[in-house]
């Protein structure tokens, strides 16, 4: 029944707002009836006003078409407004199921190329509803009304009309068939040239200091020219097809009024009706014509449905239950195993790993040694090819993002941020964040004074890579923002040299205090602290993970409690060594 119910997700948030659309369609409805007033209105005038030359009658049913027109305008602002709030409603609701998927961050991870797809794909989807498209969509559904009134006033200029369809039908296929390779063209060098812009943005600084200027200038360049050329032959291709499709209507309209006229000829056909079938014409035409022009937007918008219908069925959405984590401070790792995703070799060898509450675990590996790649999949952010990874009583891939945000903070060898200020990236985005906490966190990480001398102090913004500050600072940036949250979980890959020394002085009882809550911090090191002693000490070499048990004289040495011993004395009946006076 769970996993059905995870199946209907997509289905079951429109069914939840779609009472919305069908206020719409029901004003969608009332609005194309009404527009049969024009057409009744020149039929009356013609075949009714003109011959009797009541000038009346003429006032009063060009009253009663200007009310119409009234009750239409309002009718069609009432449904596009209903729409964009449709629209809305369906994003918000949708994202909901979206965030929750229990695969954490599984929507800012899952396409490689495409971060953020699955939300750009509900953005796409509330747009679409709140578009013209799918106005276009419920005029188009409404059509068949004014096209058998054509043929209730005469079977003839039904059939030229919808010989003018089927005209307008062919123009589409034709289109179609011969327009793919053109938009994938264009497609491919528009991406290219985001990739470049994003190339720039992110590796500016490598590319001036590689001296890569005038090669990217060459490829912007290339880029740019095949861009455009791939743009206009697009643009050209259906500016043809458009122009065909307006005169196609402009034919049926005059195919139309020579039919009619032939039928008054005929004695078959009035004036009136003559004019009135011309206009019906139009309102069968240009609804079709419009819905034509919007199936490369329709063609998207299922193809979003489809890749979020197909997303929310593999993840577990709000409807499943996330796990007690228990005891969130205690961490394990059985028989973990990981394989690069390149050469499929094992990074990771049958991992054993233990961190009870108020654990201190320090990770001694050489470089390459696979120190980051464990301290990701202690994260749960590196896929594995074996073993699970357990926080408190929950495997990993089980909590939800809001309990791994309580659970873990974790300060990365190669630092990242947000682009922002310095203030949103240490508070980690909050909308109202505790700046007495903030200052504290920064006086932590001996960042806070360099910050306030900053001529916007917090409010300094910073991009992704913070290239404003040095490697040191960007470090101390996030170790004040792994503080800030407070975490169960620290783990810290390749401290830097404000780490190191902080443990004897400013971050030591941060550390003590994180620790006698029952915390747990994760260091991984290329050389072993020498100020601080952790609990544990673990050996990473070759993808193997073995602790390392410290020798009785070390441990003491590193207590600061030495004695050697080499002379027999007793105290309190007890045989000791006594400490032989070296002074």
């Amino acid at each position: 029944m769970g996993e059905r119910q995870n199946q209907n997700i997509l289905r079951g948030t429109f069914r939840s707002v779609s009472y919305i659309l069908y206020v719409a369609v029901a004003f969608s409805f009332l609005y194309n009836l009404l527009r049969l007033t024009g057409p009744l209105f020149i039929l009356l005038v013609h075949d009714r006003v003109l011959p009797s030359r009541s000038e009346a009658t003429l006032v009063a049913l060009f009253l009663l078409v200007v009310t119409f027109l009234v009750v239409m305008t309002l009718l069609d602002y009432s449904r596009r407004r209903i729409l964009a709030r449709f629209g809305a409603q369906f994003q918000e609701r949708l994202e909901d199921h979206i965030f929750s998927a229990t695969a954490r961050d599984a929507y800012l991870v899952g396409n490689a190329s495409k971060p953020t797809s699955d939300l750009n794909e509900a953005d796409n989807l509330r747009s679409f509803f709140h578009s013209g498209s799918l106005v276009a969509i419920l005029d188009f559904l409404w059509s068949p009304m004014f096209l058998v009134t054509i043929f209730l006033i005469h079977w003839v200029l039904g059939w030229v009309v919808v010989g003018g369809l089927l005209l307008l039908l062919a123009i589409m296929i034709v289109r179609t068939a011969f327009a793919k390779d053109r938009d994938e063209r264009f497609s491919e060098a528009r991406n290219r040239i985001g990739a470049l812009k994003d190339m720039l943005l992110v590796s500016r600084d490598v590319i001036q200091s590689q001296q890569m200027t005038p090669a990217y200038n060459e490829n912007w360049i290339r880029a740019r020219r095949k861009s455009r050329d791939s743009a206009i032959e697009l643009n050209d291709w259906n500016a043809w097809f458009s122009i065909l499709s307006t005169h196609a209507a402009m034919l049926m309209q005059y195919s139309v009024l020579a039919a009619g006229a032939y039928l008054i000829l005929d004695e078959q056909l009035t004036m009136g009706a003559m004019v009135a079938c011309m206009f019906l014409s139009m309102r069968v035409f240009y609804p079709v014509e419009r819905f034509v022009k919007q199936l490369p937007r329709i063609g998207e918008a299922i193809s979003d449905w489809r890749k979020l219908d197909k997303t929310l069925k593999a993840a577990k959405s709000t409807g499943v239950h996330h796990p007690e984590v228990g005891d969130a401070s205690s961490l394990s790792l059985s028989g973990v195993s990981v394989r690069s995703p390149l050469t499929r070799q094992k990074i990771l060898r049958s991992v054993d790993l233990k961190a009870e509450p108020g654990s201190f675990i320090e990770i001694v590996g050489n470089s390459g040694s696979g120190k980051t790649v464990l301290a990701e999949t202690l994260l749960g952010r590196m896929p594995r090819a074996g073993g699970e990874v357990r926080v408190g009583d929950a495997r990993i891939e089980r909590l939800s993002v809001d309990q791994a945000s309580e659970v873990f903070a974790y300060v990365p060898q190669h630092v990242g941020f947000v682009n922002g200020t310095i203030e949103e990236n240490i508070t980690c985005l909050q909308h109202a964040p505790d700046r007495e906490k903030l200052f504290e966190v920064a006086r932590l990480a001996q960042i806070d004074q360099l910050i306030r001398a900053l001529p916007n102090g917090y409010g300094t913004p910073i991009d992704a890579a913070a290239s404003s500050f040095s490697k040191s600072e960007r470090h101390q940036i996030a170790l004040a923002r792994a503080l800030y949250r407070d975490p169960k979980i620290l783990i810290v890959d390749e401290p830097d040299q404000t780490f190191r020394e902080g443990l004897s002085n400013e971050l030591r009882g941060t550390v003590e205090s994180l620790l006698g809550r029952g915390g747990v911090i994760i260091l991984l090191t290329r050389a072993a602290l020498k100020k601080f002693q952790p609990t544990r000490r673990f050996r990473l070499d070759d993808g193997r993970l073995s602790e390392v048990k410290p020798a009785g004289n070390d441990m003491a040495r590193t207590m600061g409690n030495v004695v050697k011993l080499n002379e027999k004395k007793a105290i309190d009946g007890i045989k000791i060594s006594k400490a032989r006076d070296e002074g």
